[in-house]
């Protein structure tokens, strides 16, 4: 079917009163179009240092409207729409919306016009940047997107991809020429001491520009000088509206069919499959797809498929992933789908976001993934679990009934902890069906669009492939450091970059856009890579320069001022007032990641050792680090010398990790500082182990408790002779090791407190003095994480006690 895009007689008359360009008309039309025939989306970008481009948005975004609008009834017999959606959905994202801020100006201009021409055919939304939270799990079919100003990349990902095919974006900008050279409020937060704002670089808005330019899909109109910068290459007013693939609903279904009925791919047919093999069996599926391609709207409805057809009296599901935001599409279908069986739902909300869903004898909520996992629960959903740390996905895997859903490429990012050590050693556990979606939901494949968001924000980079030469040059240790030059790399669109943050999305856990800008613009942060010798990058390193703090700063963070950057300095003025380590200049190692074919080779290990080579000769204090502590980061940076110096108070909500802070002091000046602290942070785990501390898995605190330096700290032990008495009896089996606790925790204390000298325990006589005596978890807890028994181990206490005791009663007081 053919359809006439062709803005109506009075619109047109009404922008020719404007003094809108006939050419404009033509192009939106076009653009309009081509989106439609396609089922793909458009970009227009309006440039302009006045309130020009406001007015041409909001006449042109109308025009769009008005013939949008007269095709919802066939595109949703298509099924290109949803049947509740009547009207054309409209998006307005901008910085401020406040009063008299500029960004409430641009949006009154585009107001004025819109509303006189899309009257009400349209259904407009307006949100700030910092609240598009809320419009995640919605979908428009217009979006007026202001970057006039503030904007991070992270909003740039969450909102573009909110609009569907047969959509336009109209994206108001500076003039190319200023922005370029234009400090945004983005770049105003990238400003930390002792730099200032002239500081701050310029590449990530350049690089922005130049893909507007490179990618298909994107026309530009100069709305201050009228003139089209980048048109379509030939007029089109007419499109032939698409057809979705062909879906079958099976015959013999377990689910209502009213569900299958909102299935748009065969993929979500196959999930809903896979769901109702979970109405008589236990099981797990794993579920994969690239970004937009219905994932969570699938779970969604397998959700309430399986609570309807299981039999229960009451259906709980739990629902996790890193954020909230991550599940609103996935809640939202889950509450049509009930709303499409006639159910009554009610929804809970946390600023904005659906954080609960409830129906007769149904109950689905969320939980931040270190809490889902203790719920009990019929089912348990874990959404973007390449975002969460293996360890707590592992939690999930004991589960009866558990899905886990992880996007590849996309704003979310795609950590090859799930796909390869999660999953390969899921399959030993158990069996599970995996389901992976290819087609597109929101819009058909091939979009431009989605082409040019990939790759602005490096969403699908992947690293170097590896030869046997490469691994012959890895064993050989055949690497050197390099700093590179990140104009080059920005500037030129290198494929240096690609591969390096490939590097971070397969072997990091996290990764958001703004990581790009942060790398590309923040004055404070820089590049190291490990190179083959034949240039291939193997280890990439992000590091941050801190310290160097005036005096002044110094005195306002002793009195709780928090500098943006320079977290270690300011945790060490906090929690070991050492004002003096603030003027001392370091790396932090923000984040170093080695290629995820190449872990385990000793490559992150032969960086670190280069980068601290390289921060002697230039003449800095320290290296450092902060973390999540797994017990395999931990050891890695413990086992390259660096000191322990502070451990968060609680865990990370989504990681389900302490955060770790290490340093490596390289002045003597920082050596005497960080000894101290490294001295004092031992002497705090001792007591904190029993209260703060007391869940942390006692593999982890035994390599928080090594040291560097290598020398026992100077923290006096004093015992009663009556204690000392108490001890030796417990020693020759009289007393129990109930009666005499007070006088077993120093001693132990005095172990972990010693250096170098200090008698040899082996892994599981140490995890056993953490657990029992430290932590004071019972015995039977104790005899668990040991893998003995109960008896075994009180036995086994004893005998290292004893040991201890006689090693050390000389020298307590």
């Amino acid at each position: 079917m053919t359809v006439k895009v062709r803005f109506p007689k009075d619109l047109r008359e009404y922008a020719r009163g404007e003094k809108v360009k006939e050419s404009f008309i033509r192009l939106t039309e076009t653009a309009l179009a081509e989106a439609i025939s396609n089922f793909h989306r458009r970009m227009v970008l309006l440039q302009g240092d006045t309130l020009e481009k406001a007015k041409l948005a909001g006449i042109l975004s109308a025009g769009a409207v008005r013939v949008l609008s007269g095709l919802i009834p066939e595109l949703m017999e298509r099924k290109l729409r949803d049947k509740s959606e009547d009207k054309i959905e409209v998006l307005y994202a901008t910085d401020a919306l406040g009063e008299d801020t500029y960004g409430r100006k641009r949006y009154e201009e585009f107001r004025k016009h819109f509303d006189v021409l899309a009257g009400d055919l349209a259904k407009l939304t307006a949100v700030t940047f910092k609240h598009s939270r809320e419009i995640l799990g919605r979908t428009f079919d217009v979006l007026i997107l202001d970057l006039s100003y503030d904007f991070s990349p992270n909003d740039l990902g969450r909102i573009i991809e909110t609009v569907r095919g047969g959509g336009l974006i109209f994206v108001l900008t500076p003039p190319f020429e200023k922005w370029k050279d234009m400090w945004t409020g983005f770049h105003k937060s990238l400003v930390t001491p002792p730099y200032t704002i002239d500081d701050v670089k310029k590449r990530f808005n350049r690089r922005l520009i130049r893909k507007f330019r490179e990618h298909r899909g994107i026309y530009i109109i100069n709305a201050d000088r009228k003139r089209i910068e980048r048109r379509p290459g030939k007029h089109r007013s007419q499109a032939k509206l698409p057809e979705r693939e062909k879906i079958e609903i099976p015959k013999e279904i377990i689910f209502p069919r009213e569900l299958y009925e909102l299935c748009l791919t065969r993929g979500q047919v196959e999930v809903l499959r896979a769901f109702e093999a979970l109405v008589e069996d236990e099981g797990m599926i794993v579920l994969t797809a690239d970004r937009g391609r219905g994932k969570s709207v699938s779970v969604g409805i397998g959700i309430i498929g399986l609570a309807v057809s299981s039999g229960k009296k009451k259906f709980r599901a739990v629902i996790t992933s890193p954020e909230l935001e991550n599940v609103q599409s996935l809640f939202r279908f889950a509450k049509k789908s009930l709303e499409r069986l006639g159910y009554k739902v009610k929804t809970v909300r946390e600023e904005g976001l659906i954080k609960e869903l409830y129906a007769k004898r149904i109950a689905l909520r969320y939980y931040p993934p270190t809490k889902g996992y203790r719920q009990k629960a019929d089912i348990y959903v874990v959404d973007e679990a390449a975002g969460i740390h293996v360890p707590i996905l592992y939690r999930y895997l004991e589960k009866d009934r558990v899905v886990y859903s992880s996007t590849i490429h996309g704003y979310e990012g795609a950590g090859r902890g799930f796909s390869v050590k999660f999953l390969k050693k899921a399959k030993e556990k158990r069996q599970f069906r995996e389901v992976h979606l290819s087609v597109p939901i929101r819009y058909a494949e091939g979009d431009p669009i989605e082409r040019w968001l990939l790759d602005v924000l490096l969403l699908d980079a992947e690293p170097v492939e590896l030869t046997e030469e490469d691994y012959e040059l890895i064993r050989r240790k055949e690497v050197y450091l390099e700093e590179p030059d990140l104009d080059d790399w920005f500037e030129n669109d290198r494929e240096d970059l690609r591969h390096f943050v490939g590097i971070y999305v397969l072997a990091h856990y996290r990764n958001r856009p703004s990581d790009v800008a942060l790398l590309a613009d923040a004055p404070h942060h820089e590049a190291r890579v490990l190179r083959l010798r034949n240039g291939k990058i193997v280890t990439a390193i992000q590091i941050a320069k801190e310290g160097g703090i005036p005096k002044g700063v110094i005195e306002r963070m002793a009195k709780g001022y928090k500098p943006p950057g320079n977290i270690i300095p300011d945790m060490m003025v906090k929690h070991h007032y050492a004002k003096e380590f603030a003027k001392l200049k370091g790396y932090r190692v923000v984040r170093i990641a080695t290629h995820p074919d190449a872990m385990d080779l000793g490559l992150g290990s032969k960086a670190l050792e280069l980068l601290i080579e390289e921060a002697k000769r230039k003449g800095l204090d320290w290296v450092g680090s902060g973390f999540g502590a797994s017990e395999e980061l931990i050891r890695f940076w413990v086992r390259n010398g660096f000191a322990t110096v502070h451990l968060s108070p609680s865990r990370n909500p989504v990681s389900g990790e302490y955060t770790a802070i290490v340093i490596k002091p390289i002045s003597e000046r920082a050596r005497e500082i960080v000894k101290k602290a490294n001295d004092e942070f031992r002497i705090r785990l001792t007591e904190w182990l029993g209260d703060t501390h007391r869940d942390l898995e006692p593999e982890i605190a035994r390599w928080l408790f090594e040291t560097p330096f290598g020398e026992a700290v100077d923290y006096p032990i004093h015992l009663t002779k009556v204690q000392k008495r108490r001890l030796e009896l417990f020693v020759n089996k009289i007393l129990t090791y109930d009666t005499v606790v007070d006088a077993v925790k120093p001693i132990v204390k005095l172990y972990f407190l010693d250096g170098w000298m200090r008698p040899y325990l082996d892994e599981r006589q140490i995890i056993l003095l953490i657990h029992r005596v430290l932590q004071a978890h019972d015995w039977k807890e104790t005899a668990k994480v040991i893998d003995r028994t109960e008896l075994y181990t009180m036995i086994e206490l004893r005998d290292v006690i004893r040991g201890l005791w006689y090693y050390y009663k000389r020298i307590i007081g």
